[in-house]
Formats: structure tokens, C-alpha cells, sequence
């Protein structure tokens, strides 16, 4: 029901107007500007909804990695968690291990870590036995 409301309307764009009679001159005109409208504003909604947030990513992403300091802890990109022990213009030298440093590329970092994402480390807890009430 719903593809022949479709192909009736399709084939009713495609006639056309019925041809004008003799001596009317009648302008078919105002699809040029529905058009170039209908494209602005295509070109509008793509900024909005890809560019804009994509570069404010960037942004974000820029300011993360040009605030890493000496002792950040960071996590790789391949999943590593690493502390940075000295840091260059494009490189950082990281402690992945007890005396195991490597350097990587500023790119090669996927986030910093805080202090809030560390685990949180439990010591084991000391199991009182319950008090006994002496009735």
C-alpha cells in the first residue's frame, strides 16, 4: 500500500504541470532557491553534527597530552600502564616496570590516569569474630 502511495506520487513529479494553453507564459520558477536553501542547510547540519564535536575532541585530546607532567601515571594506546619519568618535546620516557624505562611517542598515549582512576588497593581485612552477648 505504502510503495504504490510512493510510485504514484513519483510518476506524478515526473508529468509535471499539464501543458500551459496558447497565450499564458507562466514561470515554473523557485527551484533554484528551494534548492540552494535545502544544501546550506545540509552543509549546516554536517558542521554541527561532525565537524564541530570532532574538532573539539582534537582540542581536548591536545590539551590532555601537553599536560602530562613527570610522574603522571598514563595508559598506552596497546594498554600499558606506565609512569613518565621524563618528558620531551615529542617523546616521553616511561617506567613500565621496576627499572624498565622506554620512550614513546606523545601520540602512542590514550589517557592520563588520576588519582580517582587508580584501583583502589584493600588491604585484606581482619575478620572479627562477632561479640558474644554474656545473658
Amino acid at each position: 500500500m505504502l510503495s504504490s502511495l510512493f510510485l504514484s506520487a513519483a510518476v506524478a513529479f515526473a508529468a509535471g504541470a499539464p501543458p500551459s494553453s496558447g497565450g499564458e507564459t507562466g514561470s515554473q520558477g523557485g527551484g533554484g532557491a528551494q534548492l540552494i536553501i535545502f544544501i546550506v542547510g545540509f552543509i549546516l547540519i554536517f558542521y554541527f553534527l561532525m565537524l564541530r564535536p570532532q574538532k573539539k575532541q582534537q582540542k581536548e585530546r591536545q590539551n590532555m597530552l601537553d599536560s602530562i607532567r613527570k610522574g603522571d601515571r598514563i595508559q598506552t594506546t596497546g594498554g600499558l600502564l606506565c609512569t613518565v619519568t621524563h618528558v620531551d618535546q615529542k617523546e616521553l620516557t616511561v617506567l613500565i616496570a621496576p627499572e624498565v624505562r622506554v620512550k614513546l611517542a606523545r601520540s602512542a598515549v590514550s589517557g592520563v590516569l588520576r588519582q580517582s582512576d587508580k584501583p583502589a588497593e584493600t588491604a585484606p581485612a581482619e575478620a572479627e569474630p562477632p561479640a558474644k552477648s554474656g545473658t
